[in-house]
């Protein structure tokens, strides 16, 4: 029977005291590692440098990492006898312990790939120099077998591929791998035994790197394209649907690596380490930059917390947390356990699983903490609801007049602008907005600096603009200056000093508000009393004085050159009396005109001969001048030769009769009249 590890309440309060006194932390310090040719760099989550390890290493080609038991698996293509090592990953030790794993052969002469299966602890690389798969059984190395025999092929690929890139899908249990070789580069997915599934191919020209992302299930690469070109493409975990991410110039990329927010890449053109953000490709900064990077590896927890909540990984996590348990508890074999200094009392509470390979807990996904003792929901949502999301971390459901990632902004900070004051109707923001404003968040001006171009702005009772002007100026936004075209007749405009008012300065025949009345009607008795203000005290010159007279006696004088209706009356007459002369005469010329002569010849034909008509005679006769008008014979009405001559009428008659006896002429009989007698009337 298995022992359950409980403790009192009160012991565990003393033992996390206790744990806090002597200073024992099991958690690690470091969330980045970045290999270069110089050794292997740890970061913190600022990417601020805590630690390095392994600066004997001058070629680390790839490396991979062992959650449960916090160890860096990685090939130097430089050692002279060994390819693969193990480094303990724990920045907290002075020493990191770096251990020899596999010795140089022709399965692990050149490295290009290398990921870690926590469900089976093996490893799997790619080897370009045999065009192979391998793996081999992590604890099974060092217990006295010849670690060469231990090392497993699991496929080989033809000989024009280039194998680079490898990443795993530990939940589906599929393994990813990039050709690079140009006439037959691809991406390919495979099962966990290396049968292929499928490939793509299409637009792919030089893949390297290649890394799996879990929380958006699908498949990041590096490439190298033509010339100076690079990009990072994208398919889902079908290797399908394909998206660029970035496509660029001048950079060398050789790596990538994801967690939840982000992407990373390793430039080894400039020795660079880039972060972009996966939801906008264009947000990117340089992390790091020195001595050659070769690959970087995000720690976050993936396998063992965050994808405790993934409905895919759900069962073979269980099965991994379930042997870390047996595994601590006795039951598994306990392969290269480690010695500590460290004390051996640590309890994991709230459920948590004790990794006796790291000494510390694997929590579940509702705590966290050194040892579980940390509920992630305690005070995480401030109004609102706290729920754990598939990869395990807190997420609020905000109550209505909250919002923000822990829901602590109120949905009326910030949201009234211009001193508007903000209040909840149904749970959504108004704003009540004040006099010179208006809008949803009273963000338009009503009243704006150039509305009113030579006064003052102001609002009214129903929240439209209204102009106060300056002085001398007019119109509804004051766009007119008051003395344009104000005094007329060439009077002078002016601005009165103590009324601020326009006058008018007149000139010496005018008078009135605006100059508009001559000063001569003054003296008119006309009992207007508008005039009365503008003509008193006014004495007009004699001048002045004969202008009046004139208005008030006109007389009557004719225009020299005036219209004289007269000649013009005349001049219409006689045009018209020369029309109807011109009408008469012509009248006239054509009634006496003699007229065309009217043929009257005549064919008569006898019995005997067939008849043109169907009439019932003895005999048929045809005028000449009806087969002209009816064009049924051949008649001299379309004589070219008479239409081309110009002859007298009697000419014109006789060369038509000519040519009407000529029967050898151009003109014959009519055939229903050929055996006939002629005979003239």
């Amino acid at each position: 029977m298995k022992k359950e590890r409980m403790v009192p309440v009160g012991t565990r309060s003393l033992l996390l005291s206790l744990l806090a006194v002597v200073g024992y932390v099991t958690g690690l310090d470091w969330d980045s590692i970045i290999t270069t040719d110089s050794g292997i760099l740890f970061f913190d989550q600022n990417w601020t440098q805590v630690s390095s390890g392994g600066h004997q290493f001058q070629h680390i080609s790839a490396f991979a990492y062992d959650e449960v038991k916090q160890k860096l698996y990685f090939s130097d293509l430089k050692d002279p006898k060994f390819r693969i090592f193990s480094l303990d990953a724990n920045p907290q030790e002075e020493y990191h312990k770096v251990t020899k794993l596999l010795p140089k052969s022709d399965e692990t002469a050149y490295i290009t790939g290398l990921v870690f299966d926590h469900l089976e602890r093996k490893l799997y690389w790619t080897e370009r120099g045999t065009h192979a798969l391998y793996s081999v059984e992590v604890d099974k190395i060092g217990n006295g077998t010849d670690a060469g025999s231990l090392i497993s092929t699991v496929t080989k690929v033809e000989d024009n591929h280039d194998l680079a890139g490898l990443a795993i899908d530990e939940c589906r249990r599929h393994l990813y791998w990039t050709n690079s070789y140009l006439q037959t580069s691809n991406v390919v997915r495979a099962t966990m035994a290396g049968k292929v599934l499928n490939s793509h191919t299409e637009d792919v020209y030089e893949p390297k790197g290649i890394a799996v992302d879990h929380y958006s299930n699908r498949i990041y690469w590096v490439e190298k394209k033509f010339g100076r070109a690079f990009s990072i493409q994208s398919v889902n975990l079908e290797v399908e649907d394909v998206k660029t991410f970035i496509s660029e110039n001048d950079k060398a990329p050789t790596h990538v690596a994801l967690n939840s927010r982000y992407l990373y890449w390793v430039d080894q053109q400039v020795g660079e380490v880039h972060e972009t953000l996966k939801s906008d490709s264009t947000q990117s900064r340089v992390v790091y930059r020195g001595n050659r990077p070769t690959a970087i590896i995000i720690k976050s927890a993936l396998l063992l917390n965050h994808q405790n909540n993934n409905p895919s990984c759900k069962s073979v996590i269980a099965k991994i947390l379930d042997n870390v348990k047996r595994e601590s508890e006795g039951e598994l074999p306990q392969a290269d356990k480690p010695t500590s200094t460290k004390p051996e009392m640590i309890i994991c509470l709230n459920n948590g699983i004790l990794n006796h390979n790291t000494n510390s807990c694997i929590c579940l996904p509702e705590y966290q903490g050194n040892f579980c003792e940390i509920p992630i929901c305690n005070n995480y949502c401030v109004h609102g609801k706290c729920v754990i999301g598939r990869d395990n971390r807190p997420t609020c459901e905000c109550d209505a007049k909250f919002e923000g990632e822990r829901c602590d902004r109120s949905k009326c900070d910030g949201f009234c602008l211009n001193s508007g004051n903000c209040s909840f109707s149904d749970a959504t923001a108004t704003c009540a907005c004040p006099k010179n404003f208006s809008g949803k968040r009273c963000e338009t001006a009503i009243c704006t600096s150039d509305y009113c171009y030579n006064g003052r702005c102001m609002v009214e009772e129903g929240g439209s603009p209204k102009c106060q002007c300056n002085v001398g100026y007019r119109g509804e936004r004051c766009e007119e200056y008051t003395c344009n075209n104000y005094c007329l007749n060439d009077g002078k405009c002016v601005l009165n000093n103590e009324t601020m008012l326009v006058e008018c300065r007149c000139g010496a025949e005018y008078t009135g508000k605006r100059c508009e009345i001559p000063k001569r009607f003054c003296s008119l008795d006309t009992g207007n009393p508008e005039l009365q203000p503008y003509c008193d005290g006014i004495q007009l010159s004699s001048q002045q004085q004969q202008q009046q007279q004139q208005l008030v006696e006109p007389q009557i004088s004719y225009c020299k050159n005036s219209f004289n209706r007269t000649v013009v009356y005349a001049s219409l007459a006689f045009a018209a009396s020369l029309f109807i002369l011109m009408v008469i005469l012509l009248i006239v010329r054509r009634f006496y005109e003699e007229g065309r002569p009217r043929i009257t010849k005549r064919f008569k034909v006898t019995s005997n001969h067939t008849q043109m008509t169907s009439r019932p005679a003895t005999q048929c006769e045809i005028t000449i001048e009806n087969c002209c008008n009816m064009n049924v014979c051949e008649t001299p009405c379309f004589d070219t030769n008479l239409l081309q001559k110009s002859s007298s009428k009697a000419e014109d008659k006789q060369y038509l009769l000519d040519d009407i006896e000529n029967i050898a002429g151009s003109y014959r009989k009519l055939p229903s009249c050929a055996g006939g007698d002629k005979n003239l009337p």
